[in-house]
């Protein structure tokens, strides 16, 4: 017997029991979304050869699409010799580029991390003509701001914000952001919403230590100096207690007879009164005791009692003193006060 008679069958035997050799061809992918400047064969098929993939060209820009259409992808599959199942001229694949979205958020602490002299205390800023920015996904520091202008009084800034990897296009590359900063008060601030004529009491207002919006008026800033008072028009939940919302209360007249109440530690004595001044829940006003004759300050309890504040001095109600009251009181000085 030969030798080559006798390594055939044993060749036979072996091949009967591998696998069988498959060529498997390329797949078209339909849908890609890519991370880089440039679009690779890769990302039109998949199971491509060893050493096959190829950069074909630009990516779209970040955020955007494109869609290669059947007939191009046939002259691509046969360029770099890839063998496609199923091609057809009908076919599509569509290209993404990953971006994110520089949205207001981004601006605003990029407006904070960039203006000088801020406090460490909470401030708000308040952008004016803003429009998104689309930049790469990848893209660790997308924007650079220059030409910063901030007016520390008004609070208003602009600045010039630039693009790290230009378009091309200089609508896009760079835009003026414009805004108002503001810096955090303490401030009074209405616990709920209140109807306009409300008698304004403690439990309706809170002072906030970090009050960040905009005033755009005197506002109060201790729960004491408007108790008692009464709203001119409706307000919100977290909306700034200013000057302009409040008119004092008059509930106490000038010539009412009172009760006074002098109150201390295990003790309370009551005299009778009158009141030489109007004055409103919780304000301290004149009050005369009848008794001693001593003009007394106090504060108003309701329309009828005046609590004599023990550490304030009384003084004779001599003419003097009484004319010195009238007179304040009819220049619109004003007397009574709230603590």
């Amino acid at each position: 017997m030969s030798l080559r008679a006798a390594i055939l069958p044993l060749l036979a035997a072996v091949l009967a029991v591998l696998p069988p050799v498959v060529c498997l061809a390329a797949t078209l992918r339909t849908a890609t979304t890519v991370t880089s400047d440039s679009v690779k064969l890769s990302d039109l098929f998949m199971d491509l050869e060893a050493g096959q993939d190829r950069v074909l060209g630009p990516a779209p820009l970040p955020g955007n699409s494109f869609v290669v259409g059947g007939r191009q992808l046939l002259a691509i599959a046969d360029q770099y010799g890839v063998d496609w199942m199923d091609q057809s001229a009908s076919a599509q694949a569509t290209i993404t580029r990953a971006g994110r979205v520089l949205d207001r958020d981004f601006f605003i602490n990029l407006v904070k991390r960039s203006l000088p002299d801020l406090n460490e205390g909470p401030v708000t800023v308040e952008l004016g003509d803003f429009h998104p920015m689309t930049v790469a996904a990848d893209d660790a520091k997308p924007v650079v701001m220059s030409d910063v202008d901030w007016d520390q009084k008004s609070g208003r800034f602009s600045a010039t914000v630039y693009r790290s990897h230009p378009l091309g296009d200089i609508t896009q590359d760079s835009f003026l952001l414009t805004g108002v900063v503001h810096a955090a008060q303490r401030v009074l601030v209405y616990t709920h919403s209140l109807s306009a004529g409300t008698v304004v009491s403690a439990a309706d207002v809170r002072v906030d230590d970090a009050y960040t919006g905009r005033t755009g008026s005197k506002a109060y800033t201790s729960d004491t100096d408007v108790e008692g008072m009464t709203l001119l028009h409706s307000v919100v939940v977290d909306e700034p207690v200013l000057e302009r919302d409040l008119r004092r209360t008059i509930v106490m007249h000038k010539g009412d007879p009172i009760m006074l109440s002098y109150i201390s530690p295990g003790l309370r004595l009551s005299a009778t009164g009158r009141a030489l001044e109007d004055g409103g829940t919780g304000q301290y006003v004149h009050a005369l005791n009848l008794a001693s004759k001593m003009i007394l300050t106090g504060r108003v309890i309701n329309a009828s009692e005046v609590e004599v504040d023990t550490t304030s001095g009384a003084m004779p109600s001599d003419g003097n003193a009484l004319r010195r009251l009238s007179s304040s009181s009819r220049s619109g000085g004003q007397v009574g006060t709230y603590r």
